[in-house]
């Protein structure tokens, strides 16, 4: 997994469009599951936009690899949301790892946007509900 983790990605590759933040004060909310050598582990998500993640994690994920995710907001949607994704970049800070990777496939595209829909919709209240 520790394979080529200082790589930098191409500008050609990087997102384009809008990033979504996850404020510290909100990822306590929304989780974040990657699945590992068959075992889903936690993980701090602290951004996402249409076709990639960017998250922390106390493990290393190799370069190039896929992995399966699920999102959710347990207090917010009854439903789990799952999506492949393919690991672009894996930046190591202190003790932990960031990883940017790219959505190959949600696997409902419908809850996926209902997903980013509930998280606009909490932020653009941040301060004045939470």
């Amino acid at each position: 997994m520790a394979g080529e983790q200082e790589k930098s990605v191409p500008d050609s590759e990087r997102r384009r469009e809008q990033r979504h933040p996850v404020p510290a004060v909100y990822q306590r909310y929304i989780t974040l599951k990657v699945k590992i050598e068959e075992v889903f582990v936690p993980v701090i998500l602290h951004n996402f936009s249409n076709s990639g993640v960017l998250f922390e994690s106390q493990v290393p994920f190799e370069i190039k690899s896929n992995a399966d995710c699920v999102i959710s907001l347990p207090q917010a949607l009854s439903r789990e949301i799952a999506f492949d994704i393919r690991v672009k970049h894996c930046r190591k800070k202190n003790d932990t790892f960031f990883i940017g990777a790219a959505i190959e496939t949600p696997v409902d595209a419908t809850w996926f946007n209902i997903f980013r829909e509930v998280h606009d919709f909490i932020m653009q209240r941040q301060g004045n509900v939470y």
